[in-house]
C-alpha cells in the first residue's frame, strides 16, 4: 500500500484525535462493473477533535481465506470544525470468487498521527 502524505506535518496530525468514523451504506452501485456495479465511490465522514492536520483513510478487503487486498487509500486536511467529509475513489469491491466460497469484508481505517478508527464498511457476498 502506498500512503502519500501531502498535506499537514506530522506534529499537527499528532494533535488530531480521531473521535469517530463512519460510512455511506454499501450498495450494488459501489460493486466493480464486472458484478453489476458502477464503481460508485463510497463517503466517509471522520469526527474528529478541533483543530488543523490530516486525515488518512484507508481501505482493506480482509477475505476469509486470510488474505488482505489493499483498496486504497488517501490523506486530506482535516476540516477544523472537527468533521471531515471523505469521498475518494477506492479499487471498488470486485470479488468475483464466491462461487468458491470466498467472501470479502470491507474495513476502513481513519488515522491521524497515533489516533485512529476502524470500521467495518459492508461484507460480500453479504
Amino acid at each position: 500500500m502506498i500512503i502519500l502524505t501531502v498535506c499537514c506535518s506530522a506534529s499537527r496530525a499528532d494533535d488530531l484525535k480521531i473521535k469517530s468514523l463512519s460510512a455511506s451504506a454499501f450498495s450494488k452501485q459501489n460493486l466493480c462493473a464486472s458484478l453489476g456495479g458502477a464503481g460508485a465511490p463510497p463517503t466517509f465522514t471522520v469526527r474528529h477533535s478541533k483543530g488543523a492536520g490530516c486525515i488518512t483513510v484507508s481501505m482493506q478487503d480482509r477475505l476469509n481465506n486470510g488474505n488482505t487486498v489493499n483498496h486504497g487509500s488517501t490523506t486530506v486536511d482535516a476540516n477544523p470544525s472537527g468533521v471531515t467529509v471523505v469521498t475518494h475513489s477506492f479499487l471498488a469491491p470486485c470479488n468475483r470468487r464466491t462461487a468458491q466460497g470466498l467472501k470479502s469484508a470491507y474495513y476502513v481505517t481513519a488515522t491521524a498521527g497515533h489516533s485512529s478508527k476502524t470500521i467495518l464498511w459492508s461484507r460480500y457476498p453479504r
